[in-house]
Parts: C-alpha cells; structure tokens; sequence
C-alpha cells in the first residue's frame, strides 16, 4: 500500500509550462537566475546602451531638422534680399534716384563705339 499511496501522492503533482513556473514565483527561488546572472547582466547592460544610443540619435535627428529649417528661412531671406537689390540696381531706378538727389548725371544718347589702335 505504500508504494500505491506514494504514486498517487506523486500523481497529484500538478505539471505546470512556463507560464506557470514564472508567474508562480518560482523563477526567483530557482537556480536559473544564479546559473544566468552574467547573461542577465549583459542583457541589461545592452538594453541601457540600446536606449541610450536611441535616445542621441532622436536628439541629433531634431537637431537636424531645426538646422534644415534655419537653413531654408536663410535661403528666402538671401533670395528676397538679392530681388530687392536686383530691383534697385535697375537703369531706371538708378537714373530716378539721381533724378530726386539733383545730380546732373544723364544718359548718353550716343551709341558706344569701338577704339582702334
């Protein structure tokens, strides 16, 4: 009779995956954390270098963008500022602007000719 009660005492051990060994609380009394505990190490230590290196790169991203962006409203700036002096350097805005100032300054008539030597 012992031998049946030590089978159905045996019997009644309720096999359970992995599921019901890590949710059961049982992983941190085993022996797999002590056996990995330099993997673990490592896997954290990489998983805090990941974050980090992901962290920078997000940063120099924005920093990208902002810079891309200066760059653009300097690029208008530049263009609207060169039509504006293209606009003022005309023949005649130059020749109304001395026209106001009173200079005697005019506008040859005569055709530009060619000096032979």
């Amino acid at each position: 009779m012992d031998n049946k009660e030590e089978k159905k005492k045996s019997g009644k051990k309720k096999k359970t995956g992995i599921f019901g060994y890590i949710f059961g609380g049982r992983i941190f009394v085993s022996d797999i954390i002590t056996k990995n505990a330099l993997l673990l190490g490592l896997i954290i230590i990489y998983s805090f270098i990941y974050v980090s290196n992901r962290y920078e790169y997000e940063q120099e991203l924005l920093k990208i963008d902002k810079l891309t962006k200066e760059r653009n409203e300097l690029r208008n700036t530049l263009l609207t500022l060169q039509c504006e002096l293209a606009s003022m350097s005309r023949q005649t805005n130059v020749e109304e602007v001395l026209k106001k100032n009173g200079s005697e300054l005019k506008t040859s008539n005569k055709a530009p000719y060619i000096i032979e030597k």
